[in-house]
């Protein structure tokens, strides 16, 4: 159930027109994107990762790989491809769906990464590297942690 939903999501963009509607607004879904997955850290008593490694099926003790190819349509596995830190977090995403699915109480968790799946659908583009969130606007990720865990929450359902 998921899955599919994540799937539909997924194959049903249209890949060509991503990057080409970068919005100053998609700085404010970056911006709850890391505000989220620090609540998801502090709400599992775990030691934070840096986003870039932030699989989060993976920390909550799931062991299987998902490969995107093996999911996605031909638009999408060429566009995650080629983009690989984006491919990364959509790999991320399918694989908790995915988990998901065996372990329901893990739901709420797939919020965490849709603040970056939004800028995608809206015809944006990030990049997400080990030191920074590039997304219109820089954002450092020195510290991102203690920058984040406290901040409050941004309504971003009118983005």
């Amino acid at each position: 159930m998921y899955l599919d939903k994540a799937l539909q999501r997924i194959n049903c963009k249209n890949w060509n027109v991503v990057g080409s509607n970068p919005s100053q607004s998609d700085t404010h879904l970056g911006y709850e994107f890391l505000r989220r997955l620090a609540q998801f850290f502090k709400e599992q008593s775990q030691k934070p990762v840096p986003p870039l490694y932030a699989n989060i099926a993976k920390l909550l003790g799931d062991e299987e790989v998902v490969v995107i190819s093996d999911y996605c349509n031909k638009e999408a596995i060429e566009f995650l491809d080629d983009q690989k830190y984006v491919g990364k977090v959509f790999g991320y995403y399918l694989q908790l769906a995915k988990y998901t699915d065996k372990n329901p109480d893990a739901q709420i968790y797939l919020d965490v990464y849709d603040p970056l799946i939004r800028i995608i659908e809206r015809g944006g583009l990030f990049i997400l590297k080990l030191l920074e969130l590039d997304i219109v606007a820089n954002l450092p990720l020195n510290g991102w942690y203690e920058r984040f865990v406290e901040k409050e929450a941004i309504d971003i359902e009118n983005l």
